[in-house]
């Protein structure tokens, strides 16, 4: 592979009015580069980490960096690349497969160089198989159970099996759960003290995070397409009513706004911003089997990407009040977004400075059955992105106020930048890039917290 000197990538952000840090994963000591296969951002209570996979003649290593000055805190050697996200705890990375095979990572504690830090391997108690990507907090590991139709809560606090007291499994007998409880397709959202679920019952799920305890359960009226988030305390999912909600832990509702669409995918939020995608609803037009006559039927396309904005009034010796801004208030009968764009599968990346910086990226099949098979077979594809090839791959700086291009130039091709994640943390107001060849750059506002102190 050959490789660019970081003066390269760097001249093409100039342009953004962001500050720029970059680390080489290669370092000086090495002639061939380190191939870069994915980057995650870590944003947890133990502390904030980029964690790269790597490939590097014929092996995958896992290294973590950390997200303000770029510390490399270690690099170990894994047994192979996995289909879902990294999942840390305080003291573990576990990395864990469709299948339900896990390894477990040594996070805090330092082994002599050289020494792995895998400390567990294998299938967790029960033999879970996964129904939906996992997720997790500083303390459990979240895994829907496919085999048993239920929500593992295992813990991770005495050990990486999953072992011990605080494993939970939710429904129980003593939950009181009395509608029919369906598998979990989409990935739980965890903090310390909750995890909130979406199952195919149509009922979203808040129970305690740490003992497995029923909190609510409210019904969304149908199904969703988009995975729970929760921020600033409130939860924060669609359903496929036209609705999108903001529920209180207590199952109270924050607030609810009416779509037009179904809204799906990854809802983001910050700064009581909260932007999600929609689809349309919309007849197609079917050929019957034998081709003589045609008729309709209901299907979705894209339809909008919408920018809500909320509010919260504190209330003295009361509970505060939520509060929707309405977009237009020339039509009193329902609650419209403060502005809204064409739904091309951009994402959102982060909030700053009254900017939204938005990526959008186009990517393409290019590979056959037998090729997949052949790559699959090498540990060449893993993930689903590993399937694709990309088209386009743009940046660009809109104004948050309306969802206009702020400058022209701040429409910037992100090409040589095969991966792009954002930050959805008050304290990171970050953009994260890694080249396949080895570079991981940070773009940061002007606050201390994102700069690292610096």
């Amino acid at each position: 592979m050959s490789r660019q000197p970081v003066s390269y990538y760097e001249a093409q952000l100039a342009e953004l009015p962001l500050r720029i840090k970059s680390y080489d994963l290669t370092g000086n000591q090495r002639r061939n580069p380190v191939v870069i296969r994915e980057m995650h951002i870590v944003h947890d209570d133990v502390r904030d980490e980029i964690l790269v996979i790597d490939s590097d003649r014929d092996q995958n290593h896992m290294w973590s960096i950390d997200a303000y000055d770029f510390t490399l805190h270690w690099k170990t050697l894994i047994d192979q690349r996995v289909d879902f996200d990294p999942l840390p705890s305080r003291n573990y990375i576990h990395l864990m497969n469709s299948n339900g095979q896990y390894q477990g990572y040594d996070r805090l504690s330092a082994p002599r160089e050289g020494e792995t830090r895998l400390v567990s391997k294998g299938r967790f108690e029960g033999d879970v198989f996964p129904s939906a990507p996992p997720a997790s907090n500083d303390t459990h590991v979240f895994v829907a159970a496919t085999n048993s139709n239920s929500m593992r809560g295992l813990t991770m606090i005495l050990n990486a099996r999953g072992e011990g007291a605080e494993t939970w499994t939710f429904p129980s007998v003593s939950d009181g759960v009395t509608e029919q409880f369906m598998q979990v397709s989409m990935k739980a959202a965890a903090d310390r003290e909750t995890v909130a679920f979406v199952n195919n019952n149509h009922h979203l799920y808040m129970v305690d995070a740490q003992s497995g305890e029923f909190r609510a359960n409210p019904d969304l009226g149908g199904h969703s397409r988009t995975p729970p988030v929760i921020k600033d305390d409130l939860v924060f999912v669609g359903s496929d009513f036209g609705q999108l909600f903001a529920w209180q832990k207590s199952g109270e509702s924050a607030w609810v706004v009416t779509t037009d669409g179904l809204p799906y995918g990854e809802v983001f939020v910050e700064d009581r911003w909260v932007f999600v995608h929609t689809l349309e609803l919309y007849d197609e037009v079917v050929a019957t089997e034998d081709g003589k006559s045609t008729y309709k039927r209901a299907a979705t396309r894209p339809g909008q990407f919408l920018a809500f904005r909320y509010e919260v009034v504190d209330i003295e010796n009361d509970r505060p009040i939520y509060n929707v801004i309405d977009g237009d208030p020339s039509t009193p009968w329902k609650v419209d977004p403060i502005w809204s764009l064409p739904d091309e599968g951009q994402q959102m990346l982060m909030v700053h400075n009254d900017r939204a910086y938005v990526l959008y990226e186009d990517n393409e099949e290019f590979l056959n059955e037998r090729e997949k098979a052949k790559l699959r077979d090498q540990g060449r594809i893993v993930r689903k992105s590993d399937e694709l090839r990309t088209v386009s791959r743009e940046l660009r700086v809109l104004d948050l106020k309306n969802g206009n291009l702020l400058r022209p130039e701040w429409n910037l091709n992100l090409m040589d930048f095969a991966f792009v994640r954002g930050s959805m943390e008050e304290r990171d107001r970050s953009i994260y890039l890694g080249t396949k060849d080895g570079y991981i750059f940070k773009l940061y506002g002007d606050s201390k917290s994102s700069a690292g102190g610096k």
